[in-house]
């Protein structure tokens, strides 16, 4: 799980081969080396090894995850939706490894930037209610649960959760 290290380096052996081209033969014949070598270093701090990592969370892979994810060295580099799967990783493997201050900050950040889907919205928000919920702030969670419904979702298991918590939320409130 080296890609992004190994994508960092191939951006700098190749702006490097375009500055020998350069030396040697000019700089009409090594423009190119150089333009391709800029683009992948800037695919390297834009869009980062965040989706890589998203997608070993999917799988339950958290390790892998956690490892992926603590690449990216400056995350205010990337793109906003990058970010913002950034901090998903972060707060839920942060919830994973029980610090759920460490987790509901991440999360909220995540939300606050915008995910790309409605279930992933709704996944983050369900995440932030259920602290509140384990903190017993009821109130908070109930406004997190409603925030979460009001993505739409139309995955059966946020469904389910949702309703879960509602019904764990009645008489709380």
């Amino acid at each position: 799980m080296f890609f992004a290290r190994i994508r960092f380096l191939i951006g700098v052996v190749i702006i490097a081969l375009g500055a020998l081209i350069h030396f040697k033969v000019g700089f009409s014949s090594a423009w190119y080396m150089y333009l391709s070598g800029l683009i992948i270093l800037a695919t390297h701090f834009l869009f980062g090894n965040v989706m890589l990592a998203f997608g070993r969370l999917n799988k339950g892979d958290v390790d892998t995850a956690e490892n992926l994810i603590l690449q990216t060295k400056r995350p205010d580099f990337l793109l906003k939706s990058h970010r913002a799967y950034y901090y998903f990783v972060l707060g839920m493997i942060a919830l994973q490894k029980k610090q759920t201050g460490f987790g509901e900050q991440h999360l909220k950040q995540a939300l606050n930037l915008g995910l790309r889907s409605a279930t992933d919205n709704a996944l983050v928000a369900i995440n932030i209610a259920h602290v509140h919920f384990v903190k017993k702030e009821y109130q908070k969670a109930n406004e997190y649960r409603i925030k979460a419904e009001s993505f739409n979702s139309d995955d059966l298991m946020i469904k389910e959760n949702l309703k879960k918590l509602g019904e764990a939320l009645k008489g709380r409130i």
